[in-house]
């Protein structure tokens, strides 16, 4: 198990996605199972949709 920092993994894997994400969101720590060095772009794009739900979890009651 690896735990990084969701701007981390995003520079490294799609960094053209950056500017979606809040500074909230840039900022959580995600942790990966399985290590970083298997993740693809898919992979990071299922963790941004992810970490965005979570952040803005009951934020629409």
């Amino acid at each position: 198990m690896q735990e990084i920092q969701l701007s981390s993994l995003v520079k490294s894997i799609s960094p053209q996605w950056l500017s979606l994400l809040t500074e909230d969101e840039l900022n959580m720590l995600i942790v990966l199972k399985h290590g970083f060095t298997n993740l693809n772009e898919c992979d990071v794009k299922e963790i941004i949709e992810a970490a965005i739900l979570e952040q803005h979890k009951g934020v629409l009651h």
